[in-house]
This record gives structure tokens, sequence and C-alpha cells, in this order.
């Protein structure tokens, strides 16, 4: 099976949303990372087929439903969002790992988002937003 190079249809905002890196789109990840997608992926189904066998379908559906409301809650644009609610229904909370530590986007250096801007990239409204944006731009004082 022949591999093929993605193409980016778009162009990339390069200040807002980094480099695009074709090759972290084209070369695979580490094994051991896509054994552990799957694991956590086959130990929530798991559970969930657990749950409607002992407890009937309505667990598992309530199960699906309070993940999908858990996974919706969002702060607003340059606000830290931790999602808590999704670590105790799935009890990362008691473990503390390299994530918990290294990486954290609270420690990296960006400059303050603009929150008309960042709300309007959220309701997808951002590509004509910028458009105009660059052509009625505000003049520096």
């Amino acid at each position: 099976e022949m591999q093929s190079i993605p193409h980016l249809y778009h162009p990339q905002d390069a200040m807002n949303g980094g480099l695009a890196k074709i090759q972290d789109l084209v070369t695979a990840g580490h094994p051991l990372e896509d054994a552990l997608k799957l694991h956590s992926s086959k130990k929530a189904a798991e559970k969930k087929n657990f749950l409607r066998v002992t407890q009937g379908v309505h667990a598992s559906m309530r199960l699906n439903m309070e993940q999908a409301i858990l996974s919706q809650y969002r702060r607003l644009p340059g606000f830290h969002s931790e999602f808590v609610g999704l670590e105790v229904m799935a009890n990362t909370n008691e473990f503390i790992g390299f994530e918990d530590v290294l990486n954290d986007p609270r420690e990296r250096f960006e400059p303050p988002t603009d929150l008309h801007l960042g709300m309007e990239r959220r309701l997808g409204l951002a590509s004509t937003v910028e458009q105009y944006q660059t052509t009625f731009s505000r003049p520096a004082f």
C-alpha cells in the first residue's frame, strides 16, 4: 500500500497556529503510543459493555451522555481548561503522569490572545474576519 503525502488545502496561519509540519502527518508515531491509545479505548469499551450487561442499556447510555456533556465544557479563548470532570470519570486524576509535569501549556510563553478573535475562530467565522482585518487594519498610534 503506497502512502501519499498529504496536501495542505488552505493557507496555514503560522503566527497563531504554529508551523505546519507535513512530516508529522506522514510519519507514524511510536508503537507504544499507539498501543496506549488502543488500550485506553478498549478499556473504556469493556467498562461500557460490563455496565450494559450488569445494569442494563441505560447505564451505558448514561455514561456516554455524561462523557459527552463533560467534554463539551470549554472556557473562553485564552483561559486554560482542565476538564476535571473527565479526569474524575476516567480515574486519571489519581495518577501523576509525565503530561502533568512536562509540556504544561500554561508555562509556555504565548502572547495574550484577542478574546473576540478567539471566539470567532471557535465559531468558524475567523476566515472572513481575518480577511477583513488585513484589508482594514487599525492605524498604529
